[in-house]
């Protein structure tokens, strides 16, 4: 398989695996709302009033609010003893032609049952259980698993057809809810099983039941439209003020309406509903045809928030809410499990391709685009009755992404680094981390910089290549190549390249040195030693080997790309560089090792020791420079290696005087200190004892070289 398709075939893999993951995790995971699915929720019900079915209020509440507990009709009469209230209400409604009623009130005590009230009047409560009796086929009665209603309003409530064989009758049901896990009230259930196993049926059930209407959904998802205290609620007092007054206003506002009676105090039964994102609601003008003058005794006004600020509801208004629901055809279901599960994997099919396709950037404004279309899914579905939980797909998007990143990096980055290796064999290792970790395209051209070239250049090869085969002479000058390139390598140069059996270096680039000529100072001075030892070693075992010669040149030059647009080579060029090439080939010229150019000399002066060599003029140069035998450190360098650079110096100087007799007699008596047969100072008295003979006609001391 081609690299390329198997680097494809590998990312597929993984980006199907890690769809299949999402869906897997989807359909294990995704039935159940979480705290952020819960909090987007609550969001996308603020973000948008669009709903399925009718937008009627088929229910009202009747608020058992502070107004009314501080009226003077009520204020002197404790609640438990508000049953002649409670009945006259329930005849009223009953008389307003209402659907069904809900006391979301458990009657736990019977005024009966108090001794006062039983030596004063026996038949305290019978006008309310009357009341019941009357609206038993309509009429819903709260209790909990912790408190019911005292057995004379079972009685009142108790029918001999409906109820035959029944434990409780269905007028009494269970008014106990259960808040989801961030603490919030959505979910509502139409029965609840006992702890004998009983199934028993909810408040907001047994209400739809008594109004002849749909079944409650198990679960049902709340979903308002508008906060739930926006239900029309009228005070407790006004209603029971209008039943004397007016029963045709109680008609206009309850005619066909599930109604709920229960607490709206800011203290009592509080709850955390979906609609806490929503402004609170706003008091609302008196109920049209049912407003009249505060004189006339009647006056329908709709309440709003009880508790503005607070957070919450009151729980009744939480029954209310469900049933007016489902009376509405407002419900709200999640979407289907293999909806949730394919697009959880494509999202994170998605994720993943962008993790292995883009940038970070890039990818992680993709991935963010791909959670924002989730997040925007939510409110958008919620118009059709769907509910789309939005969090797994979207965090399917980004773990993808992060994981597809990771694989990159692990499997990528393998292969990058087996690239960069290969590469460095062939460029340079700094060459090739440059070229990796930049952002930047290639290009041609470069910049100016202050640099150290060295040629260095294995002589013999001649004479050996006529002594060994090919393969047998490749190795051997492999060999010695080596101790150059670890001697460059070592100082913190850069092998530009190899040229036959030469090696050039730059120091400063492209990782820049000010101290480069210091640095490539150390190289050539190392290169030598190394060289000249496997040489040793070499001729001690009858083998052949190399010597070396080194030009070392400092300056400016520019450093970049050179080539054509489709091939490029890093490196050095200019009149620096070129001086340097010319110098490699001098060190035959004075019997040494390594020369150096002016610039270099005069920066490492102070920590080696340097002798001038002569005035010379390169090929294809017209000025003359002074070049300089890089001879060894001044540290640790003996008395001899010190002395040499004068001595040699003075002799120079009648050289360049034009005493060439003088001259040559001085260099006879110089001793070279590493050199011991052929050195500069008798290459230089040979040269002097030829002008001697034949002197020029005219002298300025300068040798021109006529060749590279």
């Amino acid at each position: 398989m081609p690299p390329a398709a198997s680097v494809r075939y590998r990312r597929g893999a993984v980006i199907a695996l890690l769809a299949a993951l999402a869906i897997a995790a989807s359909l294990v995971f995704g039935g159940e709302m979480d705290l952020l699915d819960a909090l987007v929720y609550d969001l996308s019900l603020t973000a948008t009033s669009r709903r399925p079915g009718a937008e009627t209020k088929p229910v009202a509440v009747i608020a058992l609010d502070p107004d009314s507990l501080a009226s003077p009709e009520l204020a002197a009469t404790p609640r438990v003893f508000l049953s002649p209230q409670w009945a006259r209400l329930t005849d009223a409604l009953l008389a307003a032609n209402v659907r069904a009623i809900g006391f979301d009130i458990i009657f736990v005590y019977s005024a009966n049952a108090f001794p006062a009230f039983a030596a004063h009047e026996r038949q305290y409560d019978q006008s309310f259980l009357a009341a019941l009796h009357r609206a038993r086929d309509r009429v819903v009665l709260a209790r909990s698993a912790r408190a019911e209603p005292h057995r004379s309003f079972f009685y009142a409530v108790f029918d001999p057809v409906a109820d035959a064989g029944r434990s409780e009758p269905g007028a009494i049901a269970y008014a106990e809810l259960a808040a989801d896990g961030d603490g919030v009230f959505r979910h509502m259930v139409p029965w609840l099983k006992t702890g004998d196993g009983q199934t028993v049926p909810t408040f907001a059930a047994a209400l739809l039941r008594r109004a002849k209407g749909p079944a409650m959904p198990n679960p049902l998802l709340l979903a308002p439209r508008t906060p739930l205290e926006s239900l029309p609620a009228y005070r407790l007092i006004d209603v029971l003020r209008c039943s004397k007054k007016s029963p045709a206003a109680l008609r206009e506002a309850f005619a066909g309406k599930v109604v709920l009676i229960g607490s709206n105090l800011p203290e009592e039964d509080r709850k955390r509903t979906p609609d806490r994102f929503m402004p609170p609601a706003t008091p609302y003008p008196a109920a049209a045809g049912a407003a009249a003058s505060p004189g006339a005794g009647c006056r329908l006004d709709r309440l709003g928030a009880s508790d503005p600020g607070s957070g919450t509801s009151p729980g009744v208004f939480v029954h209310a809410a469900a049933v007016s629901e489902v009376l509405t055809g407002n419900l709200v279901r999640p979407v289907p499990s293999p909806v949730r599960a394919l697009a959880a994997g494509a999202t994170a099919a998605g994720g993943a391709l962008f993790g292995f396709a883009l940038g970070p950037v890039t990818a992680a404004f993709g991935v963010a685009a791909i959670a924002a279309a989730c997040l925007a899914a939510a409110p958008l579905l919620l118009g059709w009755g769907l509910w789309f939980p939005a969090v797994l797909p979207a965090a399917a998007a980004v773990i993808a992404m992060l994981i597809a990143y990771i694989v990159r990096f692990l499997v990528e980055e393998r292969r990058r680094r087996r690239v960069q290796n290969a590469f460095g064999h062939y460029l340079a290792p700094a060459i090739v981390d440059t070229l990796v970790e930049s952002e930047a395209p290639l290009r041609l051209g470069g910049e100016a910089r202050e640099v150290t070239i060295m040629f260095a250049d294995l002589s013999g090869f001649t004479a050996l290549s006529g002594r060994l085969g090919p393969e047998a002479l490749m190795q051997v000058t492999n060999a010695y190549l080596a101790l150059i390139v670890a001697a460059v390598e070592a100082t913190g140069g850069y092998v530009d390249k190899f040229i036959g059996d030469a090696v050039m270096g730059i120091w400063g680039a492209p990782a820049p040195n000010p101290d480069h000529a210091a640095a490539a100072a150390h190289a050539a001075l190392r290169a030598v030693a190394a060289v000249m030892r496997a040489k040793a070693a070499a001729d001690a075992r009858g083998e052949p080997g190399y010597s070396l010669k080194i030009g070392l040149n400092s300056g400016p030059a520019v450093i970049g790309n050179v080539g054509a647009e489709d091939r490029y080579n890093y490196t050095a060029v200019g009149e620096t560089v070129n001086i340097a090439s010319r110098l490699e080939g001098v060190p035959g010229d004075y019997a040494c090792r390594i020369v150096a150019g002016p610039a270099t000399a005069a920066a490492i002066a102070d920590r080696f020791v340097l002798c001038e060599l002569d005035w010379i003029k390169v090929k294809g140069k017209e000025d003359a420079i002074a070049i300089y035998e890089l001879v060894a450190e001044r540290d640790g360098a003996d008395p001899e290696a010190l002395a040499y650079p004068e001595r040699y110096r003075a002799a120079l100087a009648l050289y360049r005087a034009g005493d060439f007799a003088a001259a040559e007699d001085l260099w006879r008596r110089v001793h070279h200190p590493s050199l011991d047969s052929h050195s500069p100072p008798l290459v230089m008295a040979e040269r002097a004892a030829a002008l001697r003979v034949a002197p020029p006609e005219a002298w300025d001391g300068v040798y021109v070289k006529t060749t590279k």
